[in-house]
């Protein structure tokens, strides 16, 4: 009988890591709609959320007879969130507001159609956490300098029963990356 200690790849290490879950997160917002109402109402219906991605420009330096590569600048792209839509219209609202913020396009309060002076008057924050399944904290992403690029409300039907949803493309300027140190021990039981 195999036991814990006997399973692995040989030559790399015995035991087995438990994977993060797809489905031990939360994600919550800073700032957003400025705070014009409680941001848990918009993290309390977040069905699904991408985690960061960064690429890097590739410069190519020629030189006689070859070629190399260096890193040009970076992009991050863009967080892609899913909302249920509630009955209660607190998802919405916020959303409406972050775009009010922005610009004022959808509830004709005030002005229309202008801008702030800075970005930094509706910019907010987004942080996304990776949970163990029991409240501990695995790793963070804290996304600064975010404003909602794209809202996809979805459409009526019918004939489906399920729940209306609204997509959301978040652009952020910058990500940091916070992971909490290991605290449960090896592989193969704390040994």
């Amino acid at each position: 009988m195999a036991t814990l200690s006997q399973v692995g790849i040989y030559g790399v290490g015995n035991g087995i890591l438990h994977p993060k879950q797809k489905n031990h997160w939360n994600v919550t917002f800073v700032g957003l709609g400025r705070n014009a109402g409680n941001p848990l109402d918009i993290s309390m219906q977040v069905k699904s959320c991408s985690r960061p991605k960064i690429s890097w420009e590739e410069i190519a330096l020629d030189r006689y007879n070859s070629r190399s590569y260096i890193a040009g600048k970076h992009t991050w792209d863009p967080l892609n969130l899913v909302v249920e839509d509630d009955v209660t219209n607190k998802a919405s609202t916020m959303i409406q507001r972050q775009l009010e913020a922005q610009q004022r396009l959808i509830g004709a309060d005030g002005p229309w159609l202008n801008v702030e002076a800075t970005a930094s008057t509706y910019k907010f924050a987004t942080i996304i956490t990776q949970l163990d399944g029991n409240e501990g904290i695995l790793e963070q992403w804290r996304c600064q300098g975010c404003f909602v690029s794209n809202v996809d409300y979805d459409g009526l039907d019918y004939s489906d029963a399920s729940a209306l949803t609204i997509n959301l493309t978040i652009r952020f300027d910058h990500a940091q990356q916070t992971i909490q140190p290991n605290s449960l021990g090896s592989a193969i039981g704390g040994m």
